[in-house]
């Protein structure tokens, strides 16, 4: 499973704040995976551009991995 998350991000790709569990959980549910955000664990906070590995508990000893992609939120220009 992968899905992808887009933020803003400063300079050296790093956030305005990080990607969260909620953030994780909503995606899923978007691609019809109901997974709470409690089961959902990061081994550390997500703060920068990039592909990260989140793991989800689905069951006692079952564990799933979900690739996340966090890509830069484009910012509209008027033109």
């Amino acid at each position: 499973m992968a899905i992808t998350i887009r933020k803003k991000a400063g300079e050296n790709d790093v956030l305005f704040g990080s990607v969260t569990t909620a953030e994780i959980e909503k995606e899923l549910a978007a691609k019809g995976f109901s997974v709470e955000k409690k089961k959902i664990h990061l081994e550390e906070p997500i703060k920068r551009l990039g592909d990260f590995t989140a793991k989800v508990k689905l069951f006692k000893d079952v564990e799933a991995a979900i690739q996340i992609a966090v890509q830069k939120e484009e910012e509209e220009t008027n033109a």
